[in-house]
C-alpha cells in the first residue's frame, strides 16, 4: 500500500537538500579557502535550520509525538549518542528531540560512505562534517582520528551519533547476528543486532 503523505515527505526532502545544496550551501564553499571557522559557524547553523524542515514535517504530516525520558542532553556539552537502528530513518526522531534539549547544529552522524554521493542529500551532510566510514576499521581508523581532531581545532561542541549494530535491523541482518552470536557462544537478540565495539571504543 502506497503512503501518499510519505512520497510528499520524501519528495519535501529530497527537493529541499537538492536545492539547499547548490543554492544554500554552495555559495559558501569558497569561504572554506578563505577562513575556515567562518565557513564552519556559517554552514553549521544552515545545516541545522534545513534539520528543523524533517521535524516540522514528522510532527505536522504524520502527528509525530516524542516523549524524552531520562537525563536530558546538556546544551553544548560534548557527547557520544548511542541509538539502536530499528529502521533506515530512525535518525530523523533524534533531531525531534536535538531541536528541543541541545543544538541541531552539533550532531554529527557517523555513517555508510555510499550514503555521500546521493545527490542533496549526500552533499548537504558532506558539508555538514558527517562521518562516513566504510565499516572496515583498517580503511576508518585514521579517518575517525582526522575528523575527531578536526572538531577538537575548531572548538566545536560535537555530539556524535553512532549506531553500534552497524546496519539496521532488517530479517537478513538479524540472521547474520544470530550467526555470528551461535559461533561465538553468545546470546540471540530478538530486537536489536549485535554490536560492533571497535568505533566504539576507539571513540
Amino acid at each position: 500500500m502506497v503512503s501518499w503523505k510519505g512520497i510528499y515527505f520524501i519528495l519535501f526532502l529530497f527537493a529541499g537538500s537538492f536545492f539547499g545544496s547548490i543554492f544554500m550551501l554552495g555559495p559558501i564553499l569558497p569561504l572554506m579557502f578563505i577562513n575556515l571557522s567562518w565557513y564552519r559557524w556559517i554552514s553549521s547553523r544552515l545545516v541545522a535550520t534545513w534539520l528543523t524542515l524533517p521535524v516540522a514535517l514528522l510532527e505536522t504530516m504524520f502527528g509525530v509525538r516524542v516523549v524524552i525520558t531520562g537525563d536530558a542532553f546538556v546544551p553544548g556539552e560534548r557527547s557520544v549518542i548511542i541509538m539502536n537502528h530499528r529502521t533506515r530513518v530512525d535518525w530523523m526522531f533524534l533531531w525531534n528531540c536535538l531541536m528541543r534539549y541541545s543544538y541541531l547544529r552539533v550532531e554529527k552522524i557517523c555513517l555508510k560512505s555510499s550514503l555521500k554521493s546521493v545527490p542533496g542529500f549526500g552533499w548537504a551532510m558532506q558539508v555538514a562534517a558527517f562521518i562516513f566510514i566504510h565499516r572496515k576499521w583498517k580503511d576508518d581508523k585514521s579517518h575517525f582520528e582526522d575528523m575527531i581532531d578536526y572538531f577538537c581545532a575548531i572548538h566545536e561542541p560535537l555530539q556524535l551519533l553512532i549506531f553500534p549494530e552497524g546496519t539496521d535491523l532488517t530479517e537478513n541482518n538479524k540472521a547474520r547476528s544470530n550467526d555470528f552470536a551461535e559461533k561465538n557462544g553468545l546470546q540471540k537478540y530478538e530486537y536489536v543486532l549485535h554490536p560492533r565495539t571497535t568505533g566504539f571504543t576507539f571513540v
